[in-house]
């Protein structure tokens, strides 16, 4: 089984071009949406990076149970959730794999992000956000346009409160250091080059450490595995078949 987690401000719809090159049917994986991403967070959830980090963990450990060792993938914010769900939970996974963010103890967050975390700012940004604002910051950004049609307007009052709380939890990278040796040798790091929010340095720091494969895609943002989808695809079926 694989299990797909994207990241901010998306929903499990942005894997859709990723799972069609992969020729993925229906039964052979999950790519569910994040809590707070498809309408209110459940009662008691606190939409931080603890919360979210426990939620993968439960929806791991689950998917393993019902299909055995999964080949876990993730994307922005879902990529340092993965990464940090396989190191807790090694027998879970057969492969993961983290698209354009790592858990990177030297990371520093981007312009948008620090004025996420930063109060009344980030409510006023979020306030002044519109469907159509935030389709051309998107599309301006990387997104493939028709992704970005579909996922602008999924960033609704229940998203923006989620990802400010989720932001502003995390300002410290640091915060999440751990020991991936156990898992390295199942690890594959995937980098669009020209990422304008995360500078593949901090990928590249991250795979020396732990002796990780990082495989660049030239000529690709952020969104890599939307907007080049077969090439990425090609990456994870060796990775995948590394590991058979």
């Amino acid at each position: 089984m694989k299990l797909f987690i994207h990241g901010v401000p998306d929903t499990g719809y942005m894997w859709q071009p990723l799972i069609q090159a992969l020729g993925l049917e229906k039964d052979a994986y999950s790519a569910p949406t994040m809590p707070g991403f498809d309408g209110a967070t459940p009662p008691g959830f606190a939409a931080t990076k603890e919360a979210y980090l426990q939620w993968l963990v439960g929806t791991l450990d689950e998917t393993a149970r019902a299909h055995g060792p999964v080949d876990l993938v993730g994307h922005d914010w879902g990529a340092p959730l993965c990464a940090m769900a396989a190191q807790m939970r090694p027998d879970a996974i057969r492969t993961w794999t983290v698209v354009n963010a790592v858990p990177e103890p030297t990371y520093e967050w981007h312009s948008l992000a620090r004025t996420w975390q930063t109060p009344v700012l980030g409510e006023l940004f979020m306030a002044l956000g519109s469907t159509e604002k935030f389709r051309k910051q998107l599309t301006a950004a990387g997104m493939p346009p028709d992704i970005a049609a579909h996922e602008a307007p999924r960033i609704d009052s229940h998203m923006k409160r989620a990802i400010l709380k989720l932001y502003r939890s995390a300002k410290n990278p640091a915060e999440w250091q751990s020991d991936f040796s156990e898992v390295a040798g199942r690890g594959l790091v995937l980098w669009g080059e020209d990422d304008p929010f995360v500078p593949i340095k901090f990928g590249k720091r991250f795979c020396d450490r732990w002796s990780i494969p990082l495989v660049q895609e030239a000529g690709v943002g952020h969104w890599g595995n939307c907007e080049r989808p077969d090439a990425f695809a090609a990456h994870l079926q060796q990775h995948w078949a590394a590991q058979a």
